[in-house]
């Protein structure tokens, strides 16, 4: 039932609203928990720590916060009307900052206790290409095909949510090993699909301040043409 008052309301928020800012930065911060994928867990959860937090407000601060809520006269939430700004830094202490201040402490404490650290890049894939330099890309299609180009400025790699695909700027001819042969003549780029892709690797361009790319695979001198290993702009996402 959808609250008909603006102090049914009030109360609904100060019920719910510190549950979900503690979740939110939880969830941030240690990744989501499995028991809390559900929606109806999450209200459960959120209205618990609502309420746990409401009650500790109670103790600690006693009759203040109601006083400023309904002072005077002038019916439920009088109070917010002539002091907006203290309720305001009332309701961002309360409701925002304590709840996250929590979750954060507890992430800290858990964080130390766990030999795993969560990262917080929804896939492997965007954190494989996120703030990504030029570089060439290597793709070993699922029926065995090789694929590699250029990615650069003007290549383009989607990101979580969406389907996993991949624009490269300009292809290259690679071996049946693998290896980079040269440049396609006349190219304009090359999409492939993440669906169709078994192994993807990335190798930095050769240079006085790179690695030398592995022996076993080789990479071409690249020849300094707008685009192909002489920028240093980054993927686009």
């Amino acid at each position: 039932m959808l609250p008909n008052t603006v102090q049914q309301l009030a109360i609904l928020l100060a019920l719910v609203l510190p549950g979900i800012f503690y979740q939110a930065v939880a969830d941030r911060l240690r990744g989501p928990r499995a028991s809390e994928q559900e929606p109806q867990n999450r209200a459960l959860r959120a209205i618990a720590i609502s309420g746990l937090l409401d009650a500790v407000y109670a103790v600690v601060a006693g009759p203040w916060p109601a006083r400023l809520l309904s002072e005077g006269d002038g019916g439920p939430l009088a109070g917010v009307l002539r002091h907006p700004r203290q309720a305001g830094f009332v309701v961002l202490l309360l409701v925002v900052a304590v709840p996250s201040g929590l979750a954060w402490a507890a992430a800290v404490v858990g964080r130390r206790r766990e030999r795993a650290r969560y990262e917080p890049t929804p896939t492997a894939w965007d954190f494989l290409f996120a703030d990504r330099e030029p570089c060439f890309v290597r793709i070993r299609l699922k029926g065995g095909l090789w694929v590699g180009g250029w990615l650069g400025s003007r290549s383009a790699v989607s990101a979580f949510p969406q389907q996993q695909d991949i624009y490269l700027e300009s292809q290259w001819r690679l071996s049946g090993d693998g290896t980079f042969l040269g440049r396609v003549a006349g190219t304009a780029g090359v999409y492939i699909k993440g669906s169709e892709v078994e192994v993807l690797e990335l190798l930095a361009p050769p240079g006085p301040e790179r690695a030398p790319a592995p022996v076993s695979v080789p990479v071409p001198e690249t020849r300094r043409e707008q685009g192909d290993g002489s920028g240093t702009g980054r993927a686009q996402r």
